[in-house]
């Protein structure tokens, strides 16, 4: 039965992990895991919460916990703890005495067990729910190759979200470095990756642009670039290409309900529509409802929460509106996100991909503000590139709205803003303003 602590056992261990200035051999981790194991065996076939910031104590906690304990809960700050019958919070000062346990237990002696990770939703819509997965189904994606080991991987996704998660395994099987860059400012941020010569990195388009903005960004020697989270549109893939002409360049659709959906690494937006007539080539099967909706089918059946989002072919819908354009996929944007103009339906996610084709725009934002004559009126927030007269910006970006978009999509104001904050999930924050 496959489990982190024996996947890592049988492949060589050289990867190292490093946070907050402290650095920490894989070996080492696995190492302080067999000894939680042994030291405190009442934990074996329990439910456990790990509630855990610091990135090394979280990897040492997953290695020992998973196979050992019946649920693993990886809980994000500021968010409680799921009411689950005998559920245990680690760490725990009522253990911190087994510690010093006079007969530790001897592991080897003890099968183990299959064990459900459940991770939370961001809560951006309401209270987050909590989703479960194996070992099995969190890994389908992870590759592994002498090239990939000596790779430095930037963590720059929250480690207890799905994406972070999929870094972290990624450069624990691998055996690559992995670095925690989460929590600073993008120019510290990229200053600290530089410090650390980071060869990979997997971020929301939304923090890539952050980057790209820095004017810093080709100083790094990246190898593979992964972007997730957010539609990856086409002039944010061109740009990453031109910087980093020989990078492994790919964009990844996945969620914390299904998994891994399926990685397009051919430069291109969305992905080929003949994905949807060929169920065998990714490991989710695609298909595209008559409301324009994706809807996936997983490998795996998620927790019994998810049923109403089920078919009864196994298809999920990802509430994701896609439309077919020649022979691409293209992603419009999520169904619950749309701003009601009238009776009209707009998808912040389009303008932004239409105000992003100005050269002079790095970033931009697209949200919904409160009318009393239309319900809602569209507004946008963006970033302008050093020395650009703002002025000219605001006269292209009118032109190129014009062209591109229906009267009711076009923004009724822009305004210019420094910068544009993400939430700590990379992605940006489209929040209704009232007028």
């Amino acid at each position: 039965m496959p489990n982190l602590l024996k996947q890592l056992e049988t492949q060589p261990v050289k990867g190292r992990i490093s946070h907050a200035g402290k650095t920490s051999s894989v070996f080492d981790l696995i190492q302080n895991a067999k000894e939680i194991r042994q030291q405190n065996p009442q934990l074996k076939q329990q439910n456990i919460a790990l509630c855990q910031t610091n990135l090394i104590s979280l990897v040492t906690e997953l290695i020992a916990f998973d196979g050992w304990c019946t649920a693993i809960y990886i809980c994000p700050p500021h968010v409680s703890v799921p009411q689950v019958q005998n559920l245990i919070t680690w760490p725990n000062e009522n253990y911190v005495s087994l510690q010093a346990s006079p007969e530790p237990l001897d592991c080897g002696d003890l099968p183990l067990l299959p064990t459900s990770w459940y991770l939370a939703t961001s809560g951006t819509t309401g209270e987050p729910k909590w989703f479960a997965h194996s070992f099995s189904s969190l890994v389908t994606s992870i590759k592994q190759s002498e090239n990939l080991q000596n790779l430095c991987w930037g963590l720059l996704y929250q480690p207890f979200r799905f994406a972070g998660l999929q870094v972290l395994l990624q450069a624990l099987l691998s055996g690559a470095e992995l670095v925690d860059a989460t929590g600073s400012e993008p120019m510290a941020q990229l200053i600290f990756l530089q410090q650390h010569h980071v060869s990979a990195i997997s971020a929301t388009p939304s923090l890539w642009r952050q980057l790209l903005m820095t004017k810093q960004l080709h100083n790094l020697p990246l190898r593979y670039i992964t972007l997730g989270g957010e539609i990856a549109d086409q002039s944010l893939l061109d740009n990453l290409r031109v910087l980093f002409p020989k990078a492994n360049i790919r964009h990844i659709y996945a969620s914390t309900e299904a998994g891994v959906g399926f990685v397009v690494s051919d430069g291109q937006a969305g992905f080929p529509a003949k994905w949807l007539d060929d169920p065998l080539r990714l490991p989710v099967a695609l298909k595209v409802s008559d409301t324009q909706h994706l809807w996936v089918k997983p490998s795996h059946q998620g927790s019994q929460t998810l049923l109403q989002q089920y078919d009864k072919q196994g298809y999920m819908d990802t509430l994701d509106q896609v439309q077919l354009s020649g022979d691409r996929v293209l992603f419009l944007g999520r169904v619950t996100g749309v701003i009601n103009v009238g009776g009209n339906k707009v998808h912040p996610e389009k303008v932004e991909q239409v105000l992003l084709q100005c050269p002079s725009i790095g970033q931009a934002k697209v949200y919904a503000k409160k009318s009393a004559l239309m319900g809602e009126l569209v507004v946008a927030d963006v970033t302008v590139i050093e020395n650009a007269d703002q002025h000219s910006v605001k006269q292209e970006l009118l032109k190129i709205c014009k062209t591109q978009l229906q009267r009711f999509e076009i923004p009724t104001k822009i305004s210019i803003v420094d910068n544009i904050i993400c939430e700590p999930t990379g992605k940006v924050n489209r929040k209704l303003q009232h007028g």
